[in-house]
């Protein structure tokens, strides 16, 4: 399952590796800044014999080292933070009239477009177009079907056309190369400047004697205390990837912090709106699962989809685990397959079982390993091959 995980700051020491389990809710996730690389929880009931191997695969599909949280403590924190979600979302649409020339009929009166009448199109599905505003109302019942089928078309060509280029976050600032998956294990993350820097450029800095943040300089913190005030004085400058790490905190009650599911949906919040595609992400997870929040799959499916069309590659492979879930299979292995080409290999894996299943083809699964491997090529260095061998 997933659940905004933090991953650990370096103070001289390794990350922390924290993952939920899928049997359970989802524990916390780990974002450019600070989120684990969790899955998004899937699985579910199926149609079909040959189809259950795929359905259990989707149920535990992300691996956990990490105990998940009390559901009785899920529980009492349901419907207490709804605010900030359409503003985050932008989610807007309605049947209205905009500028526009034709010379084709009005979809209700039939009147042809001339020089003096001027048809508009509905905005939302952009299928008809109307002489004014009387009769758009009056022919909306006959149109709402087939205006609400082309809106979906429209969406879903919007969602699975973007976001087939990782976020800004997922790369290393210094070689500039993407970071591999899962991230907690090829990367260490930076309190004192929130970047995620590669453990290649890291031992690269070190055996150069810089034992300092080698992007930001700044002196590595102590213990928890001196990273948590780091991560304080950047949310006080509204650094939103500040406010996003400081909400997993909260969920997860580390650096000395009181767990407050709650008070990490209002980070969250307001780390989206300032644009944290990770906040995002972990929006989607509390609201998917309930925690913090009443619990709500749609809002929680809304958050993933912005989250992938924006680059986030955990949220695309939920998505994938959702579909699946849903049974909705052909749309499930579209979103695994994008997800696979960005070097997640968890995808490749579903891919494999659903091969297996008779549900995809050799071709799509030979296209996901073709996919994955090209990612992961892209993704090496010298120094990341020696930072690999030496175990660091």
């Amino acid at each position: 399952m997933l659940t905004p995980i933090t991953r650990g700051v370096e103070t001289g020491q390794a990350a922390k590796p924290a993952w939920p389990s899928m049997k359970m809710r989802p524990a916390a996730f780990d974002p450019p800044t600070c989120s684990s690389e969790a899955e998004g929880r899937g699985g579910g009931e199926t149609a079909g014999s040959k189809k259950i191997r795929f359905a259990e695969a989707v149920e535990a599909t992300a691996t956990s080292d990490t105990t998940a949280p009390d559901r009785s403590q899920v529980r009492s924190q349901k419907g207490r933070t709804t605010h900030g979600y359409h503003k985050i979302l932008n989610v807007t649409m309605s049947c209205v009239l905009v500028a526009g020339d034709g010379d084709e009929a009005c979809a209700n009166c039939g009147k042809q477009g001339s020089d003096t009448v001027k048809l508009r199109k509905c905005t939302a599905c952009r299928l008809v177009k109307y002489c004014g505003v009387d009769c758009q109302r009056a022919h909306r019942k006959q149109h709402k079907k087939a205006c609400k089928q082309r809106v979906a078309e429209l969406k879903d060509e919007q969602l699975y056309s973007q976001g087939h280029e990782r976020q800004e976050g997922d790369f290393c600032p210094i070689c500039a190369l993407p970071i591999l998956f899962p991230r907690v294990d090829h990367s260490f993350f930076k309190a004192c400047c929130m970047k995620r820097i590669c453990r290649g450029c890291s031992l690269a800095a070190r055996k150069r004697g810089m034992f300092n943040c080698p992007f930001c300089r700044a002196p590595l913190p102590g213990d928890d205390a001196d990273a948590l005030a780091m991560v304080q004085a950047r949310v006080a400058k509204k650094d939103p990837e500040a406010i996003n790490f400081l909400g997993e905190k909260y969920c997860e009650g580390d650096f000395g912090l009181e767990k407050d599911r709650r008070k990490a949906v209002e980070l969250w919040t307001e780390a989206a709106e300032l644009g944290s595609i990770e906040a995002i992400f972990n929006l989607g997870v509390a609201y998917y699962y309930g925690d913090g929040v009443q619990e709500d799959n749609a809002k929680g499916i809304e958050f993933w989809s912005k989250a992938a069309m924006q680059g986030h590659v955990v949220s695309r492979h939920s998505l994938g685990n959702h579909e699946g879930r849903k049974g909705n299979y052909d749309r499930a292995l579209r979103h695994y397959l994008v997800s696979a080409k960005m070097g997640y290999e968890e995808s490749v894996e579903m891919i494999k079982m659903m091969f297996m299943d008779g549900i995809a083809t050799k071709e799509h699964y030979a296209e996901a390993l073709r996919g994955h491997q090209d990612a992961v090529e892209e993704m090496k260095s010298h120094d990341r091959d020696e930072a690999k061998r030496l175990g660091y």
